[in-house]
C-alpha cells in the first residue's frame, strides 16, 4: 500500500491548509529517517499498474494549487532532501515573467493566507499568490517535481447555476482546455487530475477517464493499492510534528484500518455532496460507497 500525502501551502504563514516550512521538513526528516522513500509521480503510476514493484515503504507527495510559497518554501526542503514532490496547477492561475528568485529573503514580501490566496488567485492579481509558469518549469527541472492537472478553473463549473447536463459539458470544456494549456506548457498533458475542492461525482470521474485522465485525486481518506480504481486516496497533512505524520502513516499502511476509515470518509463525501448539490440525482452518489470506476 502507497499512502498519498497532500499538502496546499508550505508558508510561516500559519492557518488553515498551511504547514510550516520547519514542520514540512521535519516531515520529510522523519521519512528520511524511517527508510520511507518518496516517489515520483511515474513511478506512481507505473506501481499503481502493476508494471512496478516497490520493496520498501513508499509515499506520494502531492501540493495543491501550485501556490507561490511551495516555490519559496516547499521547493528548498525538497532539493535538501532529494524528495519527489507533485504541483496540482490550475492551469488558468499561472502568469508569464521570469522566475522569482530569492522570494523569501526580500523584506518587501510577504506570503498570504489561503483565505486571501484563494480571493486573488486567477484575479488579476494572482500573481502575488501563484507560481507563475516559469517557476513552474525552473521546478520541474530539478527532477524532483511532476506537474499535473487541478483542472483550469479550479471546479467553477459548479458555480453557475445551469442544469446537471450542461455543468458536465462545462466540465468537459475545462478539461479540454487544462489539457490544451499543459500541452502547450510542457508538451504533453500528464493523466493526472486533482479533483478541486475535492468535489466530484460518477459522472465526472467517467468523463474526466474518457479524456485521459485515468488517475484522479480526491480528498478522500484512505490509502492505494495496485491496479485498484480511478480515483486516488490522499491524507490531509497538518501542521504538526513528524511524529504525528509517523503515526498517521501507520493507520494508513494497514489494509484493515485503512479500508474501514476509508469506507466512513466516503459515506461522510457522498452526505456532504448531496446536501451541497441537491441537484444532481442520486445515481451520482452511490452510498454508502461511492461507485468508482
Amino acid at each position: 500500500m502507497v499512502p498519498v500525502l497532500m499538502y496546499h501551502h508550505i508558508s510561516p504563514f500559519t492557518g488553515p491548509h498551511t504547514v510550516t516550512p520547519e514542520l514540512f521538513r521535519d516531515h520529510l526528516q522523519m521519512l528520511s529517517d524511517k527508510g520511507i522513500r518518496t516517489l515520483s509521480l511515474d513511478e506512481f503510476a507505473e506501481w499503481r499498474r502493476g508494471e512496478r514493484s516497490i520493496h520498501q515503504p513508499a509515499v506520494l507527495l502531492t501540493f495543491d494549487d501550485a501556490w507561490l510559497d511551495n516555490w519559496v518554501y516547499a521547493l528548498p526542503v525538497l532539493e535538501e532532501f532529494s524528495a519527489q514532490g507533485v504541483f496540482f496547477v490550475v492551469t488558468s492561475w499561472p502568469g508569464g515573467g521570469a522566475a522569482r528568485v530569492g522570494l523569501g529573503n526580500d523584506p518587501d514580501w510577504s506570503p498570504f493566507s489561503h483565505t486571501e490566496s484563494m480571493k486573488l488567485a486567477g484575479t488579476t492579481s494572482g500573481d502575488s499568490v501563484s507560481m507563475r509558469w516559469s517557476e513552474l518549469l525552473a521546478a520541474r527541472d530539478t527532477g524532483l517535481v511532476s506537474l499535473a492537472s487541478h483542472s483550469h478553473g479550479h471546479g467553477d463549473w459548479w458555480k453557475r447555476g445551469i442544469g446537471v447536463k450542461e455543468m458536465l459539458d462545462y466540465f468537459e470544456m475545462d478539461l479540454r482546455h487544462t489539457t490544451d494549456t499543459l500541452e502547450t506548457q510542457l508538451g504533453a498533458c500528464p493523466p493526472h487530475l486533482c479533483w478541486p475542492k475535492g468535489h466530484f461525482c460518477s459522472s465526472m470521474m467517467k468523463i474526466a477517464k474518457d479524456n485521459g485522465f485515468v488517475h484522479q485525486y480526491s480528498t478522500l481518506r484512505g490509502s492505494n493499492q495496485k491496479k485498484a480504481t480511478t480515483q486516488i486516496r490522499r491524507i490531509n497533512v497538518e501542521n504538526r510534528p513528524g511524529d504525528w505524520l509517523w503515526r498517521r502513516l501507520a493507520i494508513y499502511s494497514n489494509q484493515l484500518t485503512a479500508a474501514a476509515l476509508g469506507v466512513v470518509h466516503q459515506n461522510i463525501h457522498y452526505k456532504r455532496m448531496k446536501n451541497r448539490y441537491p441537484s444532481l440525482p442520486r445515481k451520482e452518489f452511490v452510498g454508502p460507497r461511492l461507485r468508482l470506476i
